[in-house]
């Protein structure tokens, strides 16, 4: 699968986290609901493989002028609910 013409396994997310530290992530899974787009990230265990024994993350992702993500924390509580039944929805057909 791809997001903007880029392969969802070469796309790394680094989450910036208050006390300074990050986090980075792996994309799992890319979801359109209601015209937004989501991700769903993991964080990476090494340089590129998804830890599968953590929580699935979601965020809102849009794109910038040269076509990479800009991945934006969901601040609406019902807009995330949207987007996580439709995301559980889609790993249970799996």
């Amino acid at each position: 699968m791809e997001f903007m013409g880029k392969k969802l396994e070469d796309i790394v997310v680094t989450l910036p986290y208050e006390d300074g530290t990050s986090m980075e992530c792996g994309v799992y899974s890319y979801f359109e609901v209601n015209n937004k787009k989501y991700f769903a990230l993991l964080p990476l265990k090494g340089k590129k493989e998804l830890d599968y024994s953590q929580s699935y993350m979601l965020y809102e992702v849009e794109e910038d002028e040269e076509n990479n993500p800009i991945v934006m924390y969901i601040e609406d509580d019902i807009e995330y609910a949207i987007a996580a039944q439709y995301f559980s929805n889609q790993l249970s057909k799996k």
